[in-house]
């Protein structure tokens, strides 16, 4: 079992390194990861390309976490397929966990697990009260806790570039509908970090996109009526 890690990173230079590190550290290491660099600005793609861990990179010019994760998932050679935000973290046994689950279990198609939130220590104390953290971890439908097999995820289709938010959610709801199996483990999987450029702060007041999403979710309900 080949697993590719998809890491999409867009003006990420501050967390970018720490992530990276995270992936490095795995007890069963990834064997392909790829940074796909979504126009950024700043240093992101100089630090990918810096850091340890071998790893390839590419670059494309802005156009948003979906058609990002996309591109990572096309080039993607592996049998198994993870995704990481290049501001968020892995614990040490992230994927050796998925990835003995999803060896002893060929009736699944992907395993997730919980996540937990927490305030990057960069956000000044003034600013760290606005983000709401939930105070104990929760399962986490996000595409930072997944190991999906590389033809289920075929199976279901890229994610939709024309939602700015709300595409992950869109993904899993047309997985499931596609019927796909998943296991939720019991256990922290993701450290989802807050701070004002994060993905999650970023898409929070995309109203148009989650109603559009929702739209879709229920167009597909009536359909299978």
């Amino acid at each position: 079992m080949r697993i590719s890690v998809v890491i999409p990173a867009w003006n990420a230079a501050a967390t970018l390194a720490e992530t990276l590190d995270c992936v490095a550290a795995q007890s069963r290491p990834a064997d392909e990861v790829i940074v796909v660099d979504d126009g950024s600005t700043d240093a992101s793609a100089e630090i990918a390309v810096s850091h340890p861990l071998r790893l390839r990179l590419l670059r494309k010019a802005h156009s948003g976490a979906p058609a990002t994760m996309n591109l990572g998932v096309a080039s993607a050679t592996g049998d198994c397929l993870a995704f990481l935000d290049a501001d968020d973290l892995w614990p040490a046994d992230k994927l050796q966990r998925q990835a003995d689950i999803l060896a002893a279990r060929p009736d699944l198609d992907g395993v997730l697990g919980h996540f937990e939130s927490f305030v990057c220590p960069s956000v000044p104390a003034v600013e760290a009260g606005r983000f709401v953290v939930p105070s104990a971890p929760q399962p986490g439908w996000l595409t930072g806790t997944l190991l999906v097999r590389t033809e289920a995820f075929a199976r279901v289709g890229h994610f939709a570039e024309d939602l700015s938010n709300g595409f992950a959610i869109d993904w899993f709801d047309r997985a499931r509908a596609a019927g796909l199996g998943f296991a939720m483990l019991d256990a922290v999987l993701l450290r989802r970090r807050l701070h004002p450029g994060s993905l999650a702060a970023r898409n929070r007041g995309s109203d148009a996109a989650m109603l559009e999403m929702a739209r879709r979710a229920i167009a597909r309900r009536r359909q299978g009526a």
